[in-house]
């Protein structure tokens, strides 16, 4: 097996085997494994330097990012390989933190639903999700757990509304002559909820709520 060295990133140099990216080592690991440029290692040799190195880093970098919030597995897969990480080694730290069902796509979309469904539309909230790379069916069943949906969405878009009115919907009242918002700044206000994904009878009942629109 051909080993190659990449240039130095930070403290750590990549390695290359048979021209795929495994993982990246201290210029201490190098010398330990006597490693060099373009070199031939055995195959147990290689073996050791996942068992011993590689895999046991990369399955506490995961643990470590899984401690400070949920993540999915795209998610974990992205920063591995921003950490350096080639697929075989990400494989492994995922698989290691899968088996102890670390990893659950449910629970981090309906925890992200949770935190966002007061102040973002559904629609906006699972492109969020889908960029996560939760699966569409995985979304459908976090939302099932959430009852009446509808009336969530309308809340945020009420929410979303009173943020870009501020100080200026304290003036609204309920006389059909005094109408705080120009026609064109009410179209402003509806286009902004809408291209934040709100549906147009969400935004039109928040209003009326609101007495924003009479």
């Amino acid at each position: 097996m051909e080993i190659k060295l990449g240039e130095k990133a930070g403290k750590k140099i990549p390695l290359y085997a048979d021209g795929n990216l495994i993982g990246s080592l201290y210029p201490k690991e190098i010398n330990t494994y006597s490693l060099e440029d373009e070199c031939e290692i055995s195959e147990s040799e290689y073996e050791r330097i996942i068992e011993e190195t590689l895999l046991p880093r990369a399955k506490r970098y995961v643990m470590n990012l899984l401690v400070k919030s949920d993540k999915t597995e795209a998610e974990l897969k992205r920063k591995l390989r921003q950490a350096g990480y080639g697929d075989i080694i990400a494989e492994g730290a995922i698989e290691y933190v899968r088996s102890f069902h670390y990893i659950d796509e449910l629970r981090t979309a309906e925890s992200f639903i949770r935190t966002k469904m007061d102040c973002s539309s559904e629609k906006e909230i699972r492109y969020k999700l889908s960029e996560k790379g939760i699966s569409e069916e995985t979304i459908d069943m976090a939302y099932d757990q959430f009852a009446e949906v509808e009336n969530t969405e309308l809340k945020a878009a009420e929410n979303f509304i009173r943020k870009k009115l501020g100080t200026r919907l304290s003036m609204v009242t309920d006389d059909e002559n005094e109408d705080i918002l120009p026609y064109e700044e009410k179209q402003k206000l509806m286009a902004a909820a809408f291209r934040k994904g709100f549906r147009q009878d969400s935004i039109r009942t928040a209003l009326k709520n609101l007495n924003v629109d009479t």
